[in-house]
């Protein structure tokens, strides 16, 4: 009985983490919409302009920044879909990693204010490495645990790291080549996405 009730504790924080999660997600997404401008008091001509070069950029990094917290939703939903138990740090280490997500509309906003400058692009990089970097920590400690389900073995585990860290690369590339001011840089940042879309997953991690 003992056994039990402590089995279905932990299904209950593992529980609660998802919620929690799921909730910080859904509101990050809404407010991703505030980057957007609805023009006033323009004739056409300043409408054409004004579409040019304030709403379609902005629209683009909304598109890009739904996409990437898209994303990384999915990757937690399918690791936590992975996780038997959690403890305290545990806790604390998603707690991290959803402050970070939570930063995506501020830096998502900086970004389609100053799309061409090299300083919104690094901010913007840096905060999708600090994502990352805890969405790894997550998957470290918890294998290094063992709160990870046993049918997860050492080439799943690697599998699902190694869709972590490449993005993280590739934010760590973008920072230099921003410095270079070429306007096509912006782009990189569907490489991350490309490879965590079309990535395949191993049939283990079929929800």
């Amino acid at each position: 009985m003992d056994q039990r009730k402590a089995e279905q504790q932990i299904s209950l924080d593992v529980r609660r983490i998802q919620s929690l999660s799921d909730s910080v997600f859904a509101i990050v997404i809404t407010i991703l919409s505030f980057t957007l401008v609805v023009p006033s008091g323009e004739n056409d001509e300043g409408l054409r302009r004004f579409l040019w070069d304030q709403i379609l950029p902005k629209l683009f990094i909304f598109f890009l920044g739904f996409i990437i917290v898209g994303a990384y939703w999915v990757d937690t939903h399918y690791n936590h879909h992975h996780i038997l138990k959690v403890d305290k740090l545990s806790i604390w280490l998603n707690i991290f990693f959803l402050m970070f997500i939570c930063l995506i509309p501020f830096s998502s906003g900086f970004l389609a204010n100053y799309l061409y400058s090299s300083i919104s692009v690094i901010v913007y990089s840096i905060n999708l490495i600090l994502v990352s970097f805890w969405h790894l920590m997550m998957l470290i400690y918890s294998w290094r645990k063992q709160y990870i389900q046993p049918y997860v073995d050492k080439r799943l585990y690697r599998n699902m790291q190694w869709r972590i860290v490449l993005p993280i690369a590739i934010y760590l590339c973008i920072i230099p080549i921003s410095l270079l001011r070429t306007p096509w840089v912006v782009y990189l940042f569907l490489l991350p996405l490309i490879f965590q879309i079309f990535f395949g997953r191993s049939k283990k991690e079929v929800v």
